[in-house]
This record gives structure tokens, C-alpha cells and sequence, in this order.
């Protein structure tokens, strides 16, 4: 079964209501990420055996030879009663003690290379410090007595046997990390420092790769993080390189702090298949000692390629321990309660003289004095820092200060800077700042073409920074933010619209240059509306339906190029890159439609897309023909658990309702009939009700509920009245008949919907090729190239709601509103005169007048 993101989300939420009273949030994930982990290694010895040809009983009588060469092989071995598969045939036999014990016999298994990656530093080290302390060590925390550790084993089991262990459209292990210490909120809140969001580190991974995608791919890459955390940022890393270069040549180094949190880094890495021998995660204190070193030259610093990190903000250690260290020698020492620049040094110290450093930072390190400014300036003068961009505030879930990520290199030959105000792209997700997909690119699109762009990017030459004494905030040279339009003070006393307004719409009069003079009269430098229906004058324009036309060819020709791209060739993970190439060269000088918005339409779409893509890859074209138990997650009412209901079939590709829509509308058509008919007769029903008499209704009432009815009483009133009048019988026939024909209509409509369903599984399974073809070319490009062509509608649409928020925003001008004040209070005067009084009233009168 493949799940969503938020079909996993709602498993393991499920399985965590009922065991979160017992563990603290930090520690559950530790239990479902252990037990991935282990379920990993087990899929992975058995898929090693069938690929050589033999089968997972063979693990029944294997010998001391195979063993050994399994161990070689993959670095471990696991018996078959320790295989995570063994454990889910064991039913209620299955407790921690086995667990414990499979996971002692699994240490002594490992040979001396692997033991680093399961260890926290090698093999004599004790085992309760390595990968698996939270299976071997923590599992009494599970429950109060034996019983309910073992239940407590067997539910977390039964959970991660359905959790995929991968996933080409998400980070699995990641993703889970993130979900738990997002929905155990205050104890789990500092973990959260943890995880960098992973559009965060797609973006830094990609401008990394770029930079590295050229270099030989037969020479390794060595790629490091020394905050490594879960390893996000090295994930994301390994995939865009390996989009260029051969995977089996980029080597991993990571460094963290927290050991339980370098386990998981480890666990991630190794989850997605890479060797062992490219893995070299340590557990240490990055600043206090300095690695990795390079084994092959006396032990000294080993230089990479490229350094990522998402450092401790604002971090405290002892800079006087270092005053000699070569790190900080050539650019000064960080303050001993803001340790970030020193962070950012142990990185740039760290690569080759081509290599590049992408850090996330907060923004005090841009403008603070004292040490943090001595440092910065060596970093200018050495032309190090390459790029700066400033982030939204509230990206992570741990902390809601904005941050930056900047970009540094050794032995740059350019002085400039380029700074990037992203600040303002996100889109917001309950309390949380989130980047779209086409934020990224953006800002991505920016580093790579370093050039100035309105609002969002600048480039500064070092001479202007040094003149700014060497402060590198970002407001200093670029903003996004952008003023509204004031009040022009004559155009409030006349209603009428100044150009300088309506030259803020400049681009729309140039695309629609006759627009203008159907919507406005000019007089001098101010306009008038000539129309009140703004609308229909811009639908019925022939510049604007000549542009509609013309975004709809463009549109035609990307539909036909994403059929063959998609639906005709063979994919990779290449891919979605080349479609997106495609869509800006496309879409990119599409006038008054912004590309990235049109991106951000194709990449709404692209996870679903790619989940199908995958799977095909994994299980062959056929299954678009195949379909399978729809399973959700229901509450039972008397368990309170959440339990898998099948709720009917569904297509593994192809979404068995648009085969319903495409080949049996008539159906379709004759279900909605009588569902419409059904509540019809509900209508009716409530009708008859209201309007029976009292002593009707007071016969057919519920006995807790007035407003209801009840059906047994309603029978019975009718058999058998007891003081009601022959017109009460009537009224209470006609329900029950309105009843009877409710229930016979749905009834009907129930039996149809179950024979169009058995006649849509029948034409899933045997739809033509040119069929398939054209489901999923629905499926995958229709609503890709229909969301896109629904970006250029918004667009006429904000242009028109625009225009009608300028004509409200003068709408009432002050001269009109003075003038009508004056007729108003001529009018009281009127009236005021012919009122008659003492004469005491009659001096009051005047005195009134007067003031008006």
C-alpha cells in the first residue's frame, strides 16, 4: 500500500494517541524511527538474497560462509527469527524481550566498517550508545509492566510495517520527525531545532550542485555538515548532485552534537542506500574539535567540496580555547555568547579552493559589531561572502526569527555581493511561514543569473559596503516590501483618478492599448470612469480576448509536450527538471502572467504525478490497468482506536471516478437524478412535518427530541389514532408516503451507484492502450495545463477587482460630501423655521440656525 503524506500522518498520529501517555514526544519518534530503521535493514538482507537468485526461507539454513558474505556484502547480518517480517508472523508471542534480543545478536553480526555507522564511535564503544538505544535500552519505558510493553512493542510494529521506508516524492524519516515534534508541541518544541524545513534545504542543495555539476563524475565528492542533525541537508544535497554526478562517488561527513540525533542522521543515510563506506557520521562537539580530518595526510583538516550547515543560532562556547586555532587565525575569534560566524568559519576552512559554503544564519550576524564585525570584514575584504539572502520570519517550527542563507567561497576573484530579499515569498500555513515551490525557484533563478531585480535582488560592489562600514543588512541595499500608492489630496476633493495611479497599471495598458480609453476620460492630468460595469469593458476587449487566445495556444503547445514527456517517453529523475526548463521557456515572456506562478500551478501537481510515475517505475505500466482496496483510518466508537476500513476499490494510477466521468456519464447522470429526487423528498418530509397539527406532531414525536419524528409512532398513529381528526390522518398518510418515496429513491440510487461501480472496475481493468493513453494524459497533463490556464483568468480577475477597489476608493469625493452636507443642513433650517415656541424656545431656534 502507498501512503500519502497524509495518510502516514494520520497512521502514525493514531498509533500515538494511545501510547503518548507513557513517552515523551521526543522519545516515541526515537521508537517509530528505530523500528524503520530496523525494518529497512531487514527488507534490504532479503531483497539482496532474491536478487542473488535465492529466497528469504534460504536465511532457514544459511550457512557460516553465506554469513560471512552477507556481512560483506551489506555490512550486517540479520537471522531469519529476527527479521522484521519473522516478527509480524509471531502475533501475540511478539514482545520486547525478542526485540531486545534481536537486537544484540544484530550488533555482534556487524563487521569492524560498519560498526562506525551503527555505532556512535566504533566497536568497542558500548552498543546501548549506538542506532538502535531506544530498541535495546528504552524499551521498558513502553508500558508499566510486562503486558502492556509487549502490546506497546506489537502496536508500534504493526504501524511502521506500513510505513514506507522511502519515498522519491518525500523524505520519509525526515517527514515523520518533523509531524511528531510539530503534534507534541511543547516538550518536542526544542527539538525542533533540529530539522531544517526541506524546501530550505532543497534550495541550499541546489545552488550547491550547480556549482559542483561539472566536475568529474568518476572522482569521488565529499560533501559536508557539521550541525548534520536528521542529514536533510545532506540528502538533498546527494540528490541534485547525483541528477549530474555518479552517487556512488559522493561521500558523506556529518557532525552533531546530540547523539540520539546523530543516530537518526545516520539512519536517513543509510536508508537511502547509500554504502556504508561512503557514510562517516560522528557524534562530537564540531567547534571544540575540529573534523574531519584526512586520514591520508598525517591526519590533518580534510578539505570538501562543499559545506552546508544549519548551525546552533546564537550558540555559546570559549573562544579562549581557540586562540590559536587555524579556523579563526586569519579572521578573528567569534563572541564567546554568539558562536554563529564561528560556526560559519569552521566551514569555510573546511573546503577546497573551488568549493562552495551554503549556512543558514540569523540576520544579527549581518550588522553586529564588536568581534562579529572585524570578522565580516575580513570576510569582504577576502571577497568570501558571494551571496546573502534574507528569509521569512516563522520558517521553523522552533523558532520564528527570520534567517538567512549565505553563500561563501575561498580565492574569488569578484568582490561584489548579491543580496536577496525573499522575506516576503511564502505562503502561510496555519502559524507556520512555508516556501512554495516557486519561491525557491525564484530565489534560486536570482542566485544563478546575479543580476538586479526590482524589489528582490541587488548587486552591491564591495566599495558600496565598505562605505556602509562594512554592515551587510539587507535593507541597506534592497527591499521587497513596496509603498502603497498615497492619497492624492485633489483627487479626494473631485473623485477624480491621477495618472500617477493609473500608470501603476502600465503593463496592462501597453498589452491592452485601447482598454484605457474605454475605461477612463481624461481631463488633464486626472481621469474619470466612464463605465460602471469594469467587467464587462475588459471581457469584451479585443486586446484582452487576442491575449486569452494567445496564453491559450501556449497552453496547447505545453499540454502536448507534457503528454509526450509524461505520458509517450520514459522518465527519471531528470524529469520533472527538464518540464520545468520547458514550462519558463515556454511561459517566461508571457506578458502580465507571472512564470513563477504558472510553476507554482504545475508544482501543486507534481507530488501525485510523480507518486504515479514511481510506481510505475517499480511495478511496470500494467498497473495502470489494475486497481486495489481503497483503505482509510476510521474511529471505532467502542475502542476509541483508529482502525483500516475498506471503503471499495480504487485504481492504482488511474482514479477509477474519471473513468466513471469519461465512459459512463449516462450513469452518472441517472444517480445524481434520483439523489436530487431523494432530497427532494426530504424537503418535502420536513415540510409535512412543520406543518402537521399540534396534536398530530405530539403523536409522532421523539420522546427525548420534539423536533423530531419517530418512525414506529408514526406507523402506530396511523393504525391506531387516538384523538385526531380525519385531516391529521391525511397529513400523517402523506408523510409516510413522502418517507417511502425518500427511502425508495435512494435505495434505487444505492443500487445503481454499486452497479456502475462494478462496471467501472470491469472497464479499469481492460482499457485499450490508446485508453490508458488518454486516462492518463487526464490524469497527469489536463489538470496541470488547466490550473495554469486558471493562473492567467486571476490575473484579468485581480486586474479587474483593482480597478473596482480605485473607483470605491474615491467613489465618495469630500466637495460632493460637503455639498450634500450643505443641502442637508439648508433643508433643517427649513424645517427649523416653522417651528412655533415661547419665546425662550423661539431664541434657542436661532441660535441653532446659526451654528448650522
Amino acid at each position: 500500500m502507498i501512503l500519502t503524506k497524509q495518510e502516514l500522518a494520520a497512521k502514525i498520529w493514531a498509533t500515538a494517541n494511545v501510547l503518548r501517555k507513557n513517552i515523551k514526544a521526543s522519545e516515541y519518534k526515537d521508537y517509530i524511527l528505530g523500528f524503520m530503521f530496523y525494518k529497512y535493514l531487514s527488507d534490504q538482507e532479503v531483497n539482496y538474497i532474491k536478487d542473488s537468485g535465492g529466497t528469504r526461507e534460504d536465511l532457514q539454513n544459511v550457512t557460516n560462509e553465506n554469513i560471512q558474505l552477507l556481512r560483506d556484502r551489506l555490512g550486517y547480518f540479520i537471522a531469519y527469527d529476527d527479521l522484521f517480517s519473522s516478527w509480524q508472523t509471531l502475533g501475540k508471542k511478539l514482545g520486547a524481550q525478542i526485540v531486545t534480543e534481536a537486537i544484540d545478536r544484530f550488533y555482534q553480526s556487524l563487521n569492524k566498517q560498519s560498526a562506525r555507522v551503527f555505532y556512535v564511535y566504533h566497536l568497542e564503544v558500548d552498543h546501548h550508545s549506538g542506532v538502535f538505544n531506544a530498541l535495546d535500552a528504552g524499551l521498558s519505558k513502553l508500558g508499566e509492566n510486562l503486558g502492556s510493553r509487549d502490546k506497546a512493542v506489537r502496536d508500534i510494529i504493526d504501524l511502521v510495517a506500513q510505513i514506507p521506508t522511502q519515498s522519491r516524492s518525500y523524505d520519509v524519516l525526515g517527514y515523520i520527525y518533523e509531524y511528531l515534534i510539530r503534534e507534541f508541541s511543547s516538550e518536542a518544541k526544542k527539538d525542533g531545532a533540529f530539522y531544517t524545513p526541506h524546501e530550505l534545504t532543497s534550495l541550499m542543495a541546489r545552488i550547491i550542485a550547480e556549482r559542483l555539476k561539472d566536475r568529474n563524475p568518476n572522482e569521488d565528492l565529499q560533501v559536508y555538515d557539521p550541525c548534520v542533525g536528521t542529514a536533510g541537508l545532506l540528502l538533498n544535497i546527494g540528490t541534485e548532485i547525483g541528477k549530474y554526478h555518479d552517487k556512488d562517488h559522493i561521500r558523506y561527513y556529518g557532525q552533531e552534537l546530540i547523539t540520539e540525533t546523530s543516530n537518526l542522521a545516520k539512519m536517513n543515510l543509510f536508508m537511502k542506500e547509500i554504502s556504508y563506506e561512503n557514510l562517516i557520521i560522528r557524534n562530537a562537539d564540531t567547534l571544540d574539535e575540529d573534523w574531519p580530518i584526512d586520514p591520508e595526510n598525517h591526519c590533518g583538516p580534510l578539505y570538501v567540496d562543499a559545506v552546508t550547515a544549519n548551525p546552533p543560532y546564537s550558540a555559546h562556547w570559549d573562544p579562549e580555547l581557540h586562540t590559536s586555532d587555524e579556523r579563526f587565525r586569519q579572521y578573528g575569534l567569534a563572541p564567546s555568547t554568539k558562536a554563529d560566524l564561528a560556526f560559519l568559519l569552521h566551514c569555510l576552512y573546511h573546503i577546497k579552493p573551488d568549493g562552495i559554503v551554503a549556512i543558514v544564519l540569523p540576520h544579527g550576524v549581518l550588522f553586529r559589531g564588536g568581534a562579529e564585525e572585524e570578522i565580516r570584514k575580513n570576510l569582504i575584504e577576502n571577497n568570501n561572502i558571494e551571496t546573502i539572502i534574507g528569509l521569512p520570519s516563522n520558517l521553523f517550527f522552533s523558532t520564528g526569527i527570520p534567517v538567512i542563507v549565505m553563500i561563501l567561497s575561498k580565492n574569488r576573484a569578484a568582490s561584489d555581493v548579491l543580496f536577496i530579499d525573499a522575506s516576503q515569498a511564502f505562503q502561510k500555513d496555519k502559524t507556520q511561514n512555508v516556501l512554495q515551490e516557486s519561491d525557491v525557484q525564484r530565489i534560486y533563478d536570482a542566485v544563478i543569473v546575479r543580476r538586479d531585480i526590482p524589489h528582490f535582488a541587488r548587486l552591491v560592489s564591495k566599495e558600496q559596503i565598505v562605505a556602509e562600514g562594512y554592515n551587510l543588512n539587507i535593507p541597506r541595499y534592497i527591499s521587497a516590501t513596496q509603498e502603497e500608492a498615497p492619497y492624492d489630496l485633489y483627487a479626494l476633493m473631485t473623485g477624480e483618478i491621477a495618472g500617477d495611479e493609473l500608470d501603476s497599471f502600465a503593463d496592462f495598458w501597453q498589452q491592452f492599448p485601447q482598454l484605457r480609453a474605454k475605461l477612463f476620460t481624461a481631463d488633464g492630468a486626472y481621469s474619470r470612469f466612464l463605465t460602471e460595469d469594469i467587467a464587462g469593458v475588459i471581457h469584451a476587449d479585443e486586446g484582452v480576448a487576442a491575449f486569452q487566445s494567445d496564453f491559450q495556444t501556449h497552453c496547447q503547445g505545453f499540454h502536448t509536450y507534457l503528454t509526450h514527456t509524461l505520458v509517450d517517453s520514459p522518465t527519471d529523475e531528470r524529469t520533472h527538471d527538464a518540464i520545468a526548463g520547458t514550462l519558463f521557456q515556454t511561459f517566461r515572456q508571457s506578458a502580465l502572467v507571472d512564470a513563477y506562478d504558472i510553476y507554482q500551478a504545475f508544482s501543486d501537481r507534481w507530488t501525485a504525478i510523480d507518486a504515479d510515475l514511481t510506481r510505475i517505475h517499480d511495478e511496470g505500466r500494467e498497473i495502470c490497468r489494475q486497481i486495489e482496496p481503497d483503505i482509510v483510518l476510521k474511529k471505532n466508537a467502542k475502542t476509541k482506536r483508529f482502525e483500516e476500513v475498506m471503503v471499495g476499490m480504487r485504481g492504482k494510477v488511474i482514479p477509477l471516478g474519471l473513468i466513471k466521468k469519461t465512459y459512463f456519464p449516462e450513469d452518472l447522470a441517472k444517480i445524481q437524478e434520483l439523489l436530487r429526487k431523494a432530497d427532494d423528498a426530504a424537503a418535502a418530509i420536513q415540510d409535512s412535518f412543520e406543518n402537521l397539527s399540534d396534536d398530530a406532531k405530539e403523536a409522532i414525536v421523539k420522546d427525548d427530541d420534539e423536533s423530531k419524528y419517530e418512525l414506529k409512532k408514526l406507523k402506530a398513529a396511523i393504525k391506531s389514532p387516538i384523538d385526531l381528526t380525519v385531516d391529521d390522518i391525511a397529513a400523517l398518510r402523506q408523510l409516510l408516503h413522502e418517507i417511502d418515496t425518500e427511502k425508495a429513491y435512494k435505495k434505487q440510487a444505492k443500487t445503481a451507484d454499486a452497479e456502475l461501480e462494478k462496471k467501472t472496475e470491469a472497464k479499469a481493468q481492460t482499457l485499450t492502450d490508446a485508453e490508458v493513453h488518454d486516462m492518463l494524459e487526464k490524469t497527469w497533463v489536463t489538470p496541470v495545463t488547466d490550473a495554469i490556464q486558471s493562473v492567467m483568468q486571476r490575473v484579468i480577475e485581480d486586474f479587474i477587482h483593482a480597478l473596482k477597489d480605485l473607483k470605491q476608493k474615491y467613489a465618495d469625493p469630500l466637495s460632493e460630501l460637503d455639498k450634500q452636507e450643505q443641502e442637508e443642513s439648508a433643508k433643517l433650517k427649513a424645517l427649523m423655521s416653522e417651528l412655533t415656541g415661547s419665546d425662550t424656545d423661539v431664541k434657542a431656534l436661532k441660535m441653532l440656525m446659526e451654528e448650522l
